[in-house]
């Protein structure tokens, strides 16, 4: 039977799913814990994830189960396990460690409501979802050489991708474009009655008008969405900010905001594009230096208006 699919069982440890062509052998598919975690980053955005599967390779290279998006952690950082005695966590030999609960460990063992740290990410364990069990259809009817009893193939683990929430400066930010769609469109048709040029005037004043309302809608939406689109056309026009003295303060901030990791992660979203803990600080932050530059840059282009 040597060299035969029969004889080939999984190696110790649940990483049947990183080697091809590997069995257990047991008359039925094995049962496997759902790890279901919370994950944060200290910038801002926090979302959960759901991992099926006996084991999860944690860190920053992008063949990981759950990519951490931090210069911190080692490209790969722990190993989180379903082992006898449930969930363990395994240090790789990183060079920040892992921590459970604050305590540098080694490894230990995970139950809900422990919190693991690595870098600046840290990751709660939620409530088990449950049991499921993974049979590859294909292969139910599987026998040893010796007319054993079924050896089934387990699945691969699927990543399962998890919206983060919306950071609170990008809540400003959709706040601000909706703002901007009847401002610029009173703006245009003002400066058409001002300009008395007639129907050409008026007919100009309006399509410009319609233009930015549809920008000012589009961002909205987008923002309000995470679209990666809407972080791009907002870093566009942003820079194009930099030229208009009313807004040149709150575009250079906007810039700084959206050149961050955790923004970038909070618009790609998914499993490996994690977020962060102790965020509020950052983005609260980030949002009142929005508004504040804002009202700052509108103030200086009143008074330098009056004085000229």
């Amino acid at each position: 039977m040597a060299g035969g699919r029969g004889d080939r069982t999984c190696p110790p440890g649940g990483k049947s799913s990183r080697t091809p062509g590997c069995y257990n052998p047991s008359p039925g598919a094995r049962g496997r814990h759902v790890m279901k975690f919370e994950i944060s980053y200290r910038g801002g955005t926090t979302h959960e994830v759901q991992l099926p599967g006996s084991v999860a390779v944690l860190g920053r290279d992008p063949g990981c189960d759950i990519v951490l998006n931090d210069s911190k952690c080692s490209r790969r950082h722990a190993v989180v396990e379903d082992g006898p005695k449930g969930l363990v966590v395994r240090d790789c030999g990183s060079a920040n460690g892992a921590y459970v609960n604050g305590r540098r460990v080694d490894e230990a063992p995970l139950r809900p409501g422990d919190v693991l740290r690595l870098g600046d990410v840290q990751l709660k364990l939620l409530v088990e979802v449950g049991e499921t069990v993974v049979v590859a259809p294909d292969d139910l009817d599987l026998r040893t050489a010796a007319g054993g009893p079924a050896l089934l193939p387990l699945a691969e683990p699927r990543r399962t991708a998890a919206r983060p929430r919306r950071p609170a400066t990008v809540t400003v930010l959709v706040g601000l474009w909706a703002l901007f769609v009847p401002a610029s469109v009173a703006a245009c048709l003002l400066a058409a009655h001002r300009l008395v040029g007639g129907a050409m005037a008026w007919a100009l004043g309006a399509l410009t008008g319609l233009v930015l309302a549809g920008l000012g809608t589009s961002m909205a939406l987008g923002l309000r969405a995470l679209a990666p689109w809407a972080r791009h056309l907002q870093i566009a026009t942003a820079a194009v900010g930099l030229l208009v003295c009313p807004v040149t303060l709150a575009s250079a901030t906007l810039l700084l905001y959206m050149a961050r990791p955790e923004v970038k992660a909070a618009f790609e979203g998914g499993v490996r594009q994690p977020a962060g803990a102790g965020n509020g600080t950052a983005e609260a932050t980030f949002a009142l230096s929005l508004l504040g530059m804002l009202v700052l840059g509108l103030a200086l282009t009143a008074i330098a208006v009056l004085l000229l």
